[in-house]
């Protein structure tokens, strides 16, 4: 009998009998039940077995048998909905739940947090969509940035104060500023078992040199035992820092069901992958790793459509003042979300269209075409540069008109955005009524990844994604995953990666960050649109220690522990 059949046979009894214990004959529950009597009596059985009722059958014909009430209807229903939670399948809680989204919001609000289960000390956190890229070598987004960081190490990384620390490579020395050396630790193993190799790491090294933000790496070999030389074509003062990218991760140098492995990926960091679907993702502490091993055993992230996400993924919901109580440690993201034009070969190589697509598409109008609500949802601010306090956009002119266009050109602008993100939908659905104003059409290409025609994209609408606060991290967006390099002129990215260059070639040097993003602002490369806030929900975590919020708006797993009440 399905669970759903018994929840009704429980219902009927029940409503029947108004909750209250009794004392009754067999024969009048199959009369209720509308079954037999070898029926009723596996019904009551199975009533029992769930810890629903308590049935106390008499010895003797016409003597009454106890039937006693260990559950409600409403818990009943919401055990029913746990279990169908535990299986991914949302729409049968919401049913069993009488299709109520606030009694469903209740029962996995409760169901979220730390827990124990199995003797194992568990967390379940709520989002919004499948984390489905966790291969470093792929473009990936924030939060799957975050997941790669608890599933690789690199040779080095950040710690939580944001400065380099040892990794993979427990010490190295600068011999020259184009050679570096690596010391490497033993005894390292993958999530699969094996031993981590000197020819993985140099492998994964070496397979940076095809990326715009590591091409200055020359070659890598090993003179000695866990020995590694990084030569460069180029000084870099700053190399191990430059390590700590994702990209940078330590990958075996042959990876089994590489189909599978943007999924289930096999990395040497303090959590494994064991599950990864539509409904879930599970990491769980990995027992050789050559750290210290996280306290909490166990990571579930679950996966909700858009359908339910605002009900039941308060992580979305970012207050607009720090003080509301259910957010602590509420800060700024490091970066924005952001308009990127193709100056290259789309309409913005015109530069009447760039000016009149930055001005036009400011954060201002953008901001009154989003639904008050989501505003607040999203704890969304105006930009006026890439990072909260720069100021680099200039004053907005009234009277605004589309440059003139030559030999009947149609006039549509093709923008692509991410195909799942909370506000872009908003954004686009913004932009297509103002810039219908103005009698243009907005074409929209919707992607996972990335766009296979990227130079038919006018433009992009994109999140910065920084890893962490420090203005160097600029580096890694511009050169590695912002596509400002397809977008943008020769003659202007050179001169910012000449800006990176010139940096690199000089010890104890500030990076220019905040001209760098003056440039990219005031050549009309790209328009800063919003910020928002990233916080930790104590509703969720409040048990946890060291749940501080991160640059990519999550926590480090590894880090974290739980305090006794």
């Amino acid at each position: 009998m399905s669970s759903p059949r018994l929840r009704t046979q429980f219902e009927r009894l029940f409503e029947h009998f108004q909750g209250e214990d009794c004392a009754i004959q067999l024969e009048e529950l199959t009369d209720i039940l509308c079954c037999t009597r070898r029926n009723t009596r596996i019904v009551l059985n199975k009533l029992v077995e769930e810890g629903w009722i308590e049935w106390i059958p008499a010895a003797g014909r016409g003597k009454l048998s106890r039937l006693i009430f260990k559950r409600n209807k409403i818990d009943v229903s919401e055990n029913l909905a746990k279990r169908y939670l535990e299986e991914g399948k949302i729409e049968h809680a919401l049913s069993v739940l009488d299709n109520d989204p606030a009694r469903l919001t209740q029962v996995f609000q409760g169901y979220l947090g730390f827990s124990h289960l199995e003797g194992q000390q568990v967390i379940r956190l709520p989002y919004y969509r499948q984390l489905a890229t966790l291969n470093p070598l792929k473009p990936t987004r924030r939060s799957e940035q975050h997941i790669i960081r608890q599933i690789f190490s690199g040779l080095t990384q950040l710690d939580e104060k944001e400065q380099v620390k040892p990794d993979l490579a427990h010490h190295w020395e600068m011999l020259s500023p184009t050679h570096w050396r690596f010391y490497l630790r033993s005894g390292v193993r993958f999530h699969n078992g094996d031993r981590l190799s000197i020819t993985d790491v140099i492998e994964s090294i070496n397979r940076l040199k095809t990326l715009t933000l590591f091409e200055h790496i020359e070659s890598v070999s090993s003179p000695s035992n866990n020995t590694l030389d990084v030569h460069l074509t180029d000084a870099d003062y700053y190399l191990p820092l430059l390590l700590t990218e994702t990209p940078a991760k330590i990958l075996q140098s042959h990876i089994s069901e590489p189909e599978k492995f943007d999924l289930i990926p096999n990395g040497t960091g303090p959590y494994k992958v064991t599950r990864n679907d539509s409904s879930r993702l599970v990491l769980e502490a990995f027992e050789h790793y050559f750290g210290y091993r996280p306290l909490i055993e166990r990571v579930e992230v679950w996966v909700f459509d858009e359908a339910h996400s605002s009900m039941v993924y308060p992580s979305l919901t970012h207050p607009n003042k720090p003080t509301e109580g259910q957010f602590t440690d509420v800060e700024l993201d490091p970066g924005c979300t952001y308009l990127l034009l193709n100056r290259r070969s789309g309409i913005a190589k015109n530069d009447d269209w760039a000016h009149y697509l930055a001005q036009r598409l400011n954060p201002f109008s953008l901001l009154r075409g989003i639904p008050d609500q989501k505003v607040i949802e999203l704890g969304l601010l105006h930009a006026h540069g890439l990072k909260p306090g720069w100021h680099h956009s200039g004053i907005l002119q009234s009277n605004l008109t589309p440059p003139l266009i030559e030999d009947n050109e149609k006039t549509q602008v093709t923008v692509a955005y991410h195909s799942m993100h909370p506000l872009f939908p908003y954004v686009i659905q913004s932009m297509k009524s103002l810039l219908k104003e103005d009698g243009i059409t907005l074409k929209m290409v919707k992607y996972d990844l990335t766009v296979e025609t990227p130079d038919e994209v006018d433009i992009w609408l994109k999140p910065m994604g920084l890893a962490n606060h420090r203005k160097d991290a600029l580096i890694g967006w511009l050169l590695g995953y912002s596509d400002i390099d397809i977008m943008s002129n020769q003659e202007n990215f050179s001169n910012w990666k000449k800006m990176v260059s010139d940096w690199r070639s000089q010890p104890n040097q500030t990076f220019p960050a905040k001209e760098l993003a003056k440039q990219l602002v005031q050549t009309q490369q790209l328009i800063p649109m919003f910020h928002c806030w990233l916080g930790v929900s104590q509703d969720q975590c409040g048990s946890l220690q060291n749940a501080t919020c991160n640059a990519l708006g999550w926590f480090d797993f590894s880090q974290v522990w739980v305090k006794p009440e």
